[in-house]
């Protein structure tokens, strides 16, 4: 008996001498998004890696997730939680060599940047006497775009404007640049007919010209605020969402744009001095999206920086979209001038007016 004691006792001495080295030293985390950016409340999956390394089985393994304040997981029972971190806590039996995948599924219910910066570990020795804590630091991160707007005095305006320039643009054809040549339809003028090409085939055929005047417009996001004006935190979040919905409109209407705005939008995504080139295109529209989903309403400039810089920058765009929180004498003055200054139609858009409250700052 006296022998089988001694041994047991070695035994858990070694053991206990081993779990109180550096258990985590061999164990390696790493936590993912599955998608770069998505609208809110799109669902996406987090992917959750952890490796030991190692040459012996870790029974008890704690992992204290830090995760986004306000996402929503799946099935997840907050353990911790503030308006910045949200702690998401498993355990885990990890055996050597062993590497485990999970997977949850979250959403994130508003526009803004999102970062997932690791984990805390925590075990305890074989005897239970102490807890080990090791934090593992990353930086992944997910952005959410602004929220699609689908309002119909949005949408008329956006019509109108299509329209308008739609019809200039029929009436504007170059008789001299033809790009190719179609049946006659009966739809077509009469000064469109090619007698050449139809003498040559037989039947009618109709010219298609290259325009002579191509659409492209700049979409103007005004977010300055004066610190008497109060916060407007929903009306500024809703000049991002009507910012994302000209774009989108403008993009399936195969028209070119850019953004001008005076938010902080960090550096990268085809952005510079706040000015994105004019372009139309899936990969135009996928970084106009990451910026607008990045930017936040501290300003860069107030207003009339804002103006000076469209000022500067006209490169004969068709259109202004002048987006804002609301309108007061400055903004309305803005819009006058910019009016009167470039040779193109300036469209103001005021959030509190579309959202049907037509408040006015204090």
């Amino acid at each position: 008996m006296i022998i089988f004691l001694s041994v047991l006792l070695t035994f858990g001495t070694i053991l206990e001498i081993l779990s109180l080295k550096d258990s985590f030293s061999y164990i390696k985390y790493h936590c993912v998004p599955s998608k770069q950016g998505c609208d809110p409340d799109e669902a996406f999956r987090i992917i959750t890696t952890v490796s030991n390394y190692g040459r012996r089985t870790i029974p008890f393994l704690k992992i204290e997730e830090v995760l986004p304040g306000d996402i929503i997981i799946q099935g997840a029972e907050k353990v911790m939680n503030d308006q910045y971190k949200f702690i998401y806590t498993h355990v885990l039996y990890i055996r050597r060599k062993q590497k485990i995948t999970r997977t949850l599924q979250a959403s994130l219910p508003s526009r803004g940047r999102y970062a997932f910066e690791g984990c805390r570990l925590l075990g305890g020795d074989f005897l239970g006497f102490r807890e080990n804590k090791k934090d593992i630091h990353q930086y992944e991160e997910i952005t959410i775009f602004p929220k699609r707007l689908d309002n119909a005095s949005i949408h008329r305006i956006l019509s109108g404007y299509y329209g308008d320039f739609s019809v200039k643009r029929f009436y504007l054809e170059d008789p001299i640049l033809v790009s190719s040549y179609r049946d006659y339809t009966g739809a077509e003028p009469m000064r469109s007919i090619s007698w050449t090409q139809s003498a040559r085939r037989n039947h009618l055929m109709v010219k298609e010209f290259d325009y002579t005047m191509d659409l492209s417009a700049t979409i103007l996001l005004d977010v300055c605020l004066h610190w008497s004006e109060g916060e407007h935190t929903q009306k500024l979040e809703y000049c991002f969402s009507l910012a994302r919905t000209i774009a989108e409109f403008l993009e399936d209407k195969k028209v070119s744009y850019r953004l001008l705005t005076n938010a902080f939008i960090p550096k990268g995504y085809a952005f510079h001095n706040d000015l994105s080139k004019s372009g139309q295109g899936s990969h135009h529209y996928t970084m106009l999206l990451y910026a607008l989903g990045q930017a936040t309403s501290n300003t860069q400039s107030d207003i009339d920086r804002l103006y000076d810089m469209m000022i500067k920058n006209y490169s004969g765009e068709n259109a202004v979209f002048y987006i804002a929180p609301f309108e007061d004498e400055k903004r309305s003055g803005l819009v006058n001038n910019l009016q009167n200054r470039l040779s193109c139609r300036v469209y103001p858009m005021y959030a509190s007016a579309i959202m049907g409250g037509l408040e006015d700052a204090d």
